[in-house]
């Protein structure tokens, strides 16, 4: 209020002051001069209160002027049309000149308002910026608070009246500004704004009060709030995104100390396992009886590598040696190092003219006796392992007359600790096929499944020649 009446009277106390000085100095001045120091009040009126107090002075100087300055004095009787036509002008002059000098003002106070929105914006930025995800989310929450009273950012509805509820759901289904100040539910008692832009979908609001002295938020206010909610939004993805860092952080490390764990428990394994199946050997000569835990021995001995193995894999250090090996040769290697249990075959059918792969002697051993193991392991009564020359490639594949594997299965059956319920297939740990694939991709060969014409699966290798 006191800003209001002075914003009038100091205009009206600088025509008095024009008044007095140009009534003094009138004889060595002249009109003209007078004149103008009578539109000196009207722009510091229009510049410090806008378009009413520049246009009282405007009236006041030419009334000043007309009065005191223009004879007959003391008279508001104007004498002569050329006094008339200075009086005119300088209304006309003075009524101008505050006009212009309010929409000087009002841009002014236009750019002023844009500059303490961007600051503003910025400052929240800054907040945003600073420290942990959670922290900085808090202090911004606070700092815009502190401006514009309460608000809460969540999804969550507890405490909101039914009314403010309906709201909260229009705004979090159509993206838009919805409740108090809005054209949508105006009587709400809060203002719900997305975290998110439209069309990304909203997951969280920003909700907040109506003001404390119970006035209706200006839509102008309303629009700046919602550039404000997504930028709140910034810093609720940023906590999203640390969080899962974080998850993906845990995970590895957890994976690290797995596989770690894993290599160890297989390297301590190893040489116990190496004596145990020395042992077995050398008392399986004696005693047939002892086959039977030879074979035992052998195959803990063979997960114990598929161990490492796996490890090695996910660690990335394989580096194949490659060189020129004989199918035929590996496929008779492979089948020694298994033990083929009673009521089934194995054999192979593998042309002699066939060409020398190239190929890590060792990779490609692990290779076969998995494949081999596990046909074995799903088999009725045979497996047998083939290879032929397609299309300048070789091709390898192991098979069997088992149940073989759904379609639905094939693509997840090379994966680490897969396996298949509800069949035969669901027994065995679960690595040798992941090994089967890893070791192959390592020595740049393509590893599939198919039907077996013998009625169960046919584990493929296509190899360069």
């Amino acid at each position: 209020m006191w800003r209001v009446l002075t914003s009038y009277a100091v205009p009206l106390l600088g025509i008095a002051l024009v008044t007095w000085i140009t009534s003094a100095m009138l004889a060595q001045w002249g009109l003209a001069s007078a004149a103008l120091l009578f539109l000196l009040p009207v722009l510091l009126g229009a510049a410090r209160g806008g378009l009413g107090p520049g246009l009282l002075a405007a009236l006041a100087g030419a009334g000043a002027y007309n009065y005191f300055l223009l004879p007959p004095y003391f008279s508001f009787h104007v004498h002569g049309p050329d006094h008339a036509v200075s009086v005119l002008v300088l209304v006309l002059v003075a009524l101008v000149t505050s006009r212009l000098a309010t929409r000087l003002r009002a841009r002014e106070e236009e750019a002023n308002a844009r500059a303490a929105i961007s600051e503003e914006l910025a400052q929240i930025s800054r907040l945003l910026a600073k420290g942990s995800p959670v922290e900085a989310l808090e202090r911004a929450r606070a700092y815009v608070a502190g401006i514009y009273g309460p608000l809460r950012i969540d999804g969550a509805q507890d405490g909101f009246s039914s009314l403010d509820q309906a709201a909260a759901a229009w705004a979090m289904h159509n993206g838009d500004a919805t409740g108090h100040g809005t054209g949508v539910m105006a009587a709400a008692e809060w203002t719900f704004l997305p975290l998110s832009p439209k069309g990304r979908g909203a997951h969280a609001l920003m909700a907040l009060a109506r003001p404390a002295d119970g006035q209706t938020r200006p839509m102008a206010q309303i629009e700046h709030m919602a550039q404000v909610a997504l930028l709140l939004g910034q810093g609720c993805d940023r906590i999203a995104l640390d969080e899962e860092r974080r998850a993906r952080e845990t995970l590895a490390e957890s994976d690290r100390l797995r596989r770690t764990f894993l290599a160890s428990l297989a390297h301590d394994f190893r040489t116990p396992l190496t004596v145990i199946t020395g042992q077995l050997e050398a008392l399986a000569k004696r005693s047939p009886e002892a086959g039977e835990a030879l074979n035992a021995a052998r195959r803990l001995k063979r997960t114990m590598s598929d161990l490492i193995a796996a490890a090695r894999i996910e660690e990335g250090s394989l580096s194949p040696q490659a060189e020129s090996l004989d199918l035929i040769d590996a496929a008779d290697a492979a089948f020694g190092a298994v033990a083929v249990p009673a009521g089934l075959s194995l054999g192979h059918a593998i042309p002699a003219d066939l060409p020398f792969v190239r190929a890590d002697a060792v990779l490609l051993h692990h290779v076969l006796i998995n494949l081999i193991d596990n046909a074995l392991g799903h088999a009725a009564s045979q497996v047998m392992l083939g290879a032929a020359l397609r299309d300048g490639q070789v091709t390898l594949w192991v098979e069997d007359d088992g149940p073989g594997v759904p379609p639905a299965d094939r693509a997840r059956i090379f994966e680490r600790f897969a396996r298949i319920e509800g069949g035969d297939r669901a027994k065995g740990s679960g690595l040798g096929l992941a090994i089967v694939r890893g070791f192959a991709e390592a020595m740049g060969m393509q590893v599939s499944i198919e039907d077996s014409p013998l009625g169960g699966a046919r584990f493929i290798l296509r190899m360069g020649a």
